[in-house]
């Protein structure tokens, strides 16, 4: 019975905390996308920035 209280708290407590998420994050926001490079500052839309990678493909090599 113990954990069942325990188990109630801890969801209660989730959804609290996901709540206050809810309710701070900007309704334009979707899912944190950067929409400019941290480097340099150019529009990227949440794509890797053409200025700022590497351009040399090593495949892991």
């Amino acid at each position: 019975m113990v954990l069942l209280w325990i188990g109630i708290a801890i969801v209660a407590l989730i959804v609290v905390i996901l709540i206050v998420k809810a309710v701070k994050t900007p309704s334009r926001d979707v899912m944190g996308v950067e929409l400019k490079c941290k480097n340099c500052g150019s529009k990227t839309n949440g794509l890797k920035c053409p200025k700022c990678e590497d351009k040399s493909q090593t495949f892991g090599i």
